[in-house]
């Protein structure tokens, strides 16, 4: 059976279908392949650097055609999914190119140096620096100078690697109005749109449980897989998918290789988390008004679904903490985050915006669309109907997800709501409403 033109398609060579910006499919596919950035890294013996390195080159191969790390290749890794592999092994298994300087690397394509490394690039083009302090990731012009330090935790590292990408890739979309690549953008975990520098990262929760494994369900697993716990094996996480992995999941997860076998997407993460020494559940069902916890679960829930129904079902299956995401889903606000914390002030079923049938977003007539309709009108339609999505966005929103997630396990606080949009750098808040019950487990040092 020839696969439909939805499991096989970039979701993010979909953003220029999209917008227009490509005559037609086949176009925008061939302008994704022919995009490239760089990656510079050093100091890869920590941890926090081996995670934002491995977060760098694993977005960026899935938003971009070609990509070159100039780093020590020889280390061992650590922790996160390829933990033993080394990095020159890790680099080839996602599909970039290691390299020992930047002779190689076209003038325009953007650079990302991660943490205090630093080469000579030649020519004009973005030149960008991620960096880590407390909750905090940072992303800045390469020349700006600062004194954000690098004593950061793992998951600021995360997010500032991801959030390095997003801008690396907002400079070569160059979108009217847009000065992605050129401004300082922050990411506050902790609290944000604040300075707020939070406590220091002992401890996270005890169990997870992790609804729906495509885009942002694979992002919490990548985030968790960095997490030192003290003992890994007294940490259930709880698996829940029905569907098995396609092409067009690479380009979004994290977890999903290329040309993947056709597995069950609940065993596809399994074997990460497991190897990270979790104690893994998994569930091959959907989530339905029959799902319920017991009543002694201390599960913090983690959804990254695609539909409404299971998010109305959340207040009553049970769980002690159930933290909802969201992406936008077009070339507008694909960058676009929102995360529901429940319990709330309100019940998920009486979500105003979840409540009742919400008719399907209208695509503009584009005319790689126009063109794909003509030779495939079924496709068309399909492609016309399906989300853009970019990995580097599903890891800043499963950090924030975590980051909450450990917040309440700390504290039993945290916010309803965080809508954030990282194009604009928007962001509001709306401050925790309900105490929770969060059982807490202890972090080794970093």
């Amino acid at each position: 059976m020839t696969p439909s033109i939805t499991d096989t398609f970039n979701r993010t060579a979909l953003l220029a279908v999209h917008e227009g910006t490509q005559a037609t499919v086949d176009a925008a596919l061939d302008a994704q392949v022919a995009t490239g950035m760089a990656i510079v890294a050093d100091s890869m013996a920590d941890v926090r650097g081996q995670a934002a390195l491995c977060t760098a080159v694993a977005t960026a191969v899935r938003a971009f055609g070609h990509v070159i790390v100039i780093t020590d290749g020889h280390l061992p890794l650590t922790a996160g999914p390829r933990r033993g592999h080394t990095i020159v092994q890790m680099i080839e298994q996602e599909g970039a190119r290691l390299a020992e300087d930047l002779t190689d690397v076209p003038a325009d394509w953007p650079v990302l140096y991660l943490g205090d490394a630093a080469l000579p690039a030649s020519g004009g083009g973005v030149r960008l620096r991620a960096r880590w302090s407390g909750w905090t990731a940072h992303v800045h012009p390469a020349d700006t100078g600062t004194d954000h330090g690098l004593e950061g935790n793992i998951l600021a590292a995360i997010a500032a690697a991801a959030l390095g990408v997003h801008e690396a890739f907002g400079a070569i979309r160059n979108r009217p109005g847009s000065d992605a690549g050129w401004r300082t953008i922050t990411v506050n975990l902790w609290q944000p749109g604040s300075s707020a520098d939070g406590p220091e990262l002992t401890h996270a929760p005890a169990s997870w449980w992790i609804v729906g494994l495509g885009h942002l369900g694979q992002a919490y697993a990548w985030v968790m897989s960095w997490l030192t716990y003290a003992d890994p094996t007294q940490v259930e996480v709880v698996l829940q998918d029905t569907q098995r992995v396609v092409d067009a999941n690479h380009s979004t997860g994290l977890l999903t290789p290329v040309k993947p076998d056709l597995v069950r997407k609940t065993r596809l993460t399994a074997a990460v988390l497991e190897r990270a020494g979790y104690d893994v559940v998994i569930l091959d069902r959907r989530l339905n008004h029959t799902s319920r916890v017991l009543a002694d679960d201390h599960h913090v829930a983690l959804l990254g679904v695609d539909s409404l129904d299971p998010r109305r079902l959340i207040s009553g299956v049970g769980w002690k903490l159930a933290i909802d995401a969201g992406l936008g889903v077009g070339p507008a606000d694909f960058n676009a985050v929102l995360l529901r914390r429940f319990p709330a002030y309100i019940l998920s079923d009486q979500v105003p915006g979840w409540k009742g049938d919400v008719p399907q977003q209208r695509r503009t007539a584009t005319a790689a669309l126009a063109d794909l309709q003509r030779r495939d009108p079924c496709g068309s339609v399909q492609l016309a109907g399906t989300a853009v999505g970019a990995a580097f966005v599903g890891v800043i929103t499963a950090c924030l997800g975590v980051a909450q997630g450990i917040r309440a396990a700390l504290f039993g606080d945290g916010f309803d709501v965080i809508n954030l949009h990282l194009q604009t750098d928007d962001v509001d808040l709306a401050p925790a409403t309900r105490e929770v019950d969060v059982v807490a487990a202890r972090l080794c040092a970093l």
